[in-house]
């Protein structure tokens, strides 16, 4: 009878630890959101992702960097820094092959987190070039630069993380190499090399100054995916250089030269503030979870980016780490232009008198979106033709 109990605890103990079938192969539903479109809400899965002890009031109360010399001495006593790194390493279940196409590698799952909106295949990093186009190559991509990181490959290290791996086409990625992430256009005007793909810039290269600059819509995307590699697996030569002795211990294929991945962390903080979450990155958080079990935090609550540095969080981030969209922008393109009324009068066009559910064109804060919305913006427009600036009320006169 012991024996007997014996085999069925071993079974037991075999089943708890096999991944589910979800995590072998199959995919969840495949993203079908469209790209660049500002998501001024959580997710239902990233609220019920928050709880206990990491309940947002909870994270938010804890203090963040004391010493922001290094990358490394920002990480020493920093409380929000321990526990969204808890958070995230705990939560982290299933982890991805690195190569080939099967169930459970990283382009196998691609398929489902990187598609748009529904789409057949997955787009590239980058350049948003869609994977099927003629004369595409796959590259997988470490945004956080393989040659600065203690990790390589190997699957359950930070090389085969579907927040950090993503799909990028071979010659542009060939062009960033191990560059390190920063502003190019406007800084310099001697050794600058703009690439495109398909037809479209979409990145420059400073080789002299071991520069890489993505294009506007995609910096926001870079930046917090270094910020969760920083954070879950533990990297400090983010914005500085770190000598050897304060790196962690590299995995077998892999050598850090601790070299710091983007120039600075006021570029690292101004790209997450400039190129807000879009509908799409919160859903492909909302995929990765669904495979791997955790999230990128600062997806979720961009503030923490800037808490965890103790840097004041930016007034166009609410207190829920949501964007505030402007009163009469629309099409939350973070701009007022002719195209938001545009934009009003189709809606009202099919809507007629039906409040509209989003209030981000309520120009006249009445709840309800009107033609009135519409002539407040003609009427701003006409008085001043250029954008109004992020964060800016329209003031009626």
């Amino acid at each position: 009878m012991k024996r007997v109990f014996a085999f069925i605890s071993v079974i037991l103990c075999v089943i708890l630890l096999i991944p589910s079938a979800s995590a072998y192969g199959t995919l969840p539903d495949v993203n079908e959101q469209p790209r660049h479109i500002v998501c001024d809400e959580l997710s239902d899965m990233a609220q019920a992702y928050y709880v206990g002890d990491h309940q947002y009031n909870a994270l938010s109360s804890l203090t963040g960097a004391l010493d922001l010399t290094t990358g490394y001495t920002a990480m020493q006593d920093n409380e929000l820094f321990t526990a969204l790194h808890d958070l995230m390493a705990d939560a982290h279940q299933y982890h991805s092959t690195y190569s080939g196409y099967n169930a459970g590698s990283l382009a196998y799952f691609w398929a489902s987190t990187d598609a748009v909106n529904s789409g057949s295949t997955y787009t590239m990093f980058y350049s948003d070039v869609p994977a099927d186009t003629e004369g595409i190559k796959l590259n997988r991509e470490h945004i956080w630069p393989k040659s600065r990181a203690s990790f390589g490959t190997k699957k359950g290290s930070g090389g085969a993380d579907l927040h950090h791996l993503r799909p990028a086409e071979s010659s542009l990625n060939s062009a960033k190499s191990d560059h390190l992430f920063g502003n190019i256009n406007g800084v310099y005007t001697v050794g600058v090399k703009e690439g495109s793909v398909n037809g479209e810039v979409c990145y420059w290269v400073n080789k002299g100054e071991d520069l890489f600059e993505c294009k506007d819509n995609v910096k926001g995307d870079v930046a917090r995916i270094l910020l969760y590699v920083y954070c879950r697996w533990e990297q400090p030569n983010l914005y500085t250089d770190i000598p050897a002795d304060q790196l962690p211990a590299n995995d077998s294929d892999s050598t850090n030269n601790g070299i710091k991945v983007i120039e600075s962390l006021d570029t690292l903080l101004e790209w997450c503030e400039e190129d807000p979450v879009d509908t799409w990155e919160m859903r492909r958080n909302d995929l990765i979870e669904s495979i791997q079990g955790n999230r990128n935090v600062f997806i979720d609550y961009p503030e923490f980016a800037f808490q965890l540095f103790g840097r004041e969080v930016p007034p166009m981030l609410t207190p829920s780490g949501r964007y505030m969209p402007l009163s009469g922008d629309a099409d939350s393109d973070w701009e007022i232009t002719a195209l938001d009324v545009t934009v009003i009068q189709r809606r009202l066009a099919l809507m007629a008198s039906k409040p509209f559910k989003t209030m981000s064109a309520d120009v006249d804060q009445d709840d309800s979106i009107t033609i009135l919305d519409a002539t407040y913006i003609c009427r701003y427009l006409a008085r001043e033709p250029q954008p109004c600036a992020i964060g800016e009320e329209i003031k009626l006169k």
